[in-house]
Formats: C-alpha cells, structure tokens, sequence
C-alpha cells in the first residue's frame, strides 16, 4: 500500500524536471574527462543484450561510439531507445551505442522483461551494467546524458536529443564535432571578469540566453559574496517556467494550483517560444533558454523581489504574466451519501484527503482540473482506475463523488505587450 501526502505531491508535482536520476552533492569530479581528452576504455565491462559477446576498443576507434547514460528510473532515456537503435541499425558501419548504467543485472533483465514499450519497439541495444569506471569519467545529476567518442577521444558531453544522423555523419567526416556541453555541475554567471573588476559590479539587470555548460537554475535570491550585492539569478529555463516561478514567489497564484498548460491562457504570436511543447527540451533550450542576473544594494522580501523582476520581464521582453480567469469544463468533488465498495485487488494508495487527492488528479492529467467543494481530511484509499465511473464507484465508499461541470477557474495568462 502507498500513502499520499500532501507535501510529498508538491515536491514531486512542482520539480520542474522530467526524471531525473540524482546523484550525492559530495561527487568526486577529480577523474572526470572534459571534451578533448583522450579515453582510457575500462579494462573490463559487465556486457548484457545486444549482440556482442565482449568489446574490441580498437577496433571502435574507426566508429562513433556512443555511451547512454541510463538508469530504469529515467523516463526520457527509456523513450529515446528506440530512436537510438534506428540510429545503429542505420549507420552501422561508423556508430555503435552502449546503454552504459550502475544498475545490476537482475535489475536490467527485469526492466526489459516488463517495459512495454521497449518490447513493442523491439529494443536490443548493448547494456554495460553494474557500471562504476565510466560513471567517475562523465559524473551527472541527471540523466539522460550522451557521451560521443571517436578517435580514442572525447568529442561531445551533450543531451541525447542531439544524437541524429546529421551529427553522426558530421562527426564521422570531420573528425570532430561541436555540440552543446551538458555540465551537471557548471554554474551559471553572466557577468565578466571586467563586471568584476576594480569597479566591481554595479546594481544592473543582465538578460541572456542559453548558457552552454551550465545546469538548469531555478530563481535564486541571495547575497552574492563576491560583490556583496543581493542576486537575483536564474539559468536556462523556459520562458514560461520562470515567469510560472515568479508568479508563484509573488503570491499571485493560489498555493495549490497547478500549472497544466489547459490553466494557461496564451495571449502571444508563438507560443512555442514561451514553452518546449515537444517535450525535446534539450534541443528546445538552446534556441528559446533564458538566463538573468539581478544586482541590488538592497534585500527585499521575496514577493516584492519577484514582482520587481517580472517588471524587468515585461519592460525587457515585452512579456507579462498575471492571474486570469478561464472558463471550462472541471472535476468537481461534493459530498454524497456514502455507498460500500468491496475491494478488488491488493494494489492499494492511500491519500491523505481531498487536497492530496485533488492534486495527484491535476499531475495526472487524466480528468480536468478538480475543484474541491468538500476539503475533508482522512484516509482515501483507491484501487487503480481508469475512467471517472471507475474512480467515482470507489469515491462514494468515502462520501464523495466528482461531477464534471462547467466553472470559472483561476488561470495564468502570458501576455506580449507592445
């Protein structure tokens, strides 16, 4: 039996990552290779799939190999395997990929016994398990991420949305290739060593775009030790995303609501520019990421801080985010006369009330949004469902039942203005 807190959706429900495999803070980078260096192939590998019995490292040399750094809790690897063996399949005399994992053998003979999906598209690419030598060379936070040899050497440390034909041939061809750095552990900074030099840097607002080499950063607000002026930073997010952020730290939005993009009132030309809608956001970033630096002489509480941003955003780049209202169809739960429900099966979670409840419904995205009339407190214990008739049979158990009704919602508008 699972249990759902509250606190435990919100944290989940709020990272603004697809899954994510995280390693400890206190990784030792001393053995990590960098684009360029030679590669040292490990003197022995735990090799499983595929169809190699064992690795000829030379003879690789004359091919692009590719490493995909993989683990069974990482949805966005498990969807680009397919692609990556057509891609094998394709150019099989110049590119070999090895899904490369830390992950033991049991564990990767039953990943691929029950996804199906990987069944259905027939995957069989060469797995090396029970992984640690190349895990200290190209060290991460999250995955996915693609390693690229070719010539002994370490040509690209990217995302896997950057392996394609074209850059597979570009690489074979010319011996070398540039292609964004993904750096877990690069930090962002845009100002230079003239910023901070003997004037120091002044109170300023600095705009940017992708910052290659440099992880995601969420809004930070902090006290910068180096110039002793209060930062306000964000890294390579979405347009949307850290206008979403900012309007949650100014308190504009309700606590609980939940940024589906069906709460989302586009008022712009392209959307697209605002928001990966094609879920590639690796690719996405590199054209539509931005990045800001904020540098004041005085701290502000969060709130005022964040509105003072989104002032910038608007004035800037011409684009403004606020509280609306939409009209639409809603899973709204009310109070009903309680009904028996005979359980089933053993498959059990529980969720600790309506809000709890009403939260997972709105990350599932199955139903419309919920509107909780009842706000009760207690145990909902649910076995799996698939539709509302499914979902209701068991609700009613609890006194509750979800009708779907036209309402007006709260809604969060993006706006270009002139």
């Amino acid at each position: 039996m699972r249990i759902c807190r509250i606190g435990v959706v919100l944290i989940y429900v709020l990272s603004y990552v697809s899954l994510m495999a995280q390693q400890s803070k206190g990784v030792d980078l001393s053995q990590r290779l960098k684009v360029g260096d030679a590669f040292a192939p490990p003197p022995s590998v735990r090799l499983m799939r595929g169809t190699d019995s064992k690795i000829d490292w030379k003879a690789l040399e004359d091919k692009v190999v590719l490493f995909d750094l993989f683990e069974t809790s990482c949805g966005a690897c498990i969807q680009i395997m397919p692609h990556l063996q057509e891609l094998e399949k394709k150019h099989g005399d110049i590119f070999k990929v090895f899904i490369v994992t830390p992950e033991d053998k049991q564990t990767i003979t039953d990943f691929f016994k029950k996804n199906k999906y990987l069944k259905e598209h027939q995957v069989n690419l060469s797995v090396i398990y029970s992984d640690s030598y190349l895990r200290k060379l190209f060290p991460y936070k999250s995955i996915p991420q693609a390693i690229l040899l070719y010539k002994g050497k370490v040509q690209a440390i990217t995302s896997s949305g950057f392996i394609d034909s074209d850059n597979i041939l570009r690489l074979h061809g010319e011996g070398e290739i540039k292609l964004p750095l993904k750096d877990d552990f690069g930090k962002g900074n845009l100002t230079t060593a003239v910023d901070r030099g003997k004037n120091g840097v002044k109170p300023s607002v600095i705009f940017s775009g992708y910052q290659d080499g440099v992880d995601y950063q969420p809004w930070r607000f902090e006290l910068d030790s180096v110039t002793g002026l209060y930062k306000s930073s964000l890294y390579n997010s979405s347009m949307y995303g850290a206008l979403l952020s900012l309007s949650s730290k100014a308190k504009m939005l309700d606590p609980l609501f939940f940024p589906r993009m069906d709460r989302v009132v586009w008022k712009v030309g392209d959307s697209t520019r605002y928001e990966n809608f094609d879920k590639v956001v690796d690719v996405w970033l590199v054209d539509h990421a931005v990045s800001y630096e904020r540098y004041d002489r005085n701290a502000r509480p969060d709130s005022l801080q964040a509105r003072i941003i989104m002032d910038d955003f608007e004035r800037l780049y011409g684009v403004r985010a606020y509280v609306g209202k939409r009209r639409m169809p809603c899973l709204v739960f009310k109070q009903v006369q309680i009904v028996p429900y005979d359980r089933v099966g053993t498959e059990v979670m529980t969720y600790k009330g309506t809000t709890a409840l009403s939260i997972f419904l709105d990350y599932g995205g199955k139903f419309p949004p919920v509107i909780d009339e009842i706000k009760k407190d207690g145990k909902i214990q649910l076995e799996p469902y698939a539709t509302l008739e499914e979902l209701n049979r068991q609700l009613v158990a609890h006194g509750i039942k979800g009708y779907i009704e036209e309402r007006e919602i709260e809604a969060l508008v993006i706006e270009e203005v002139d």
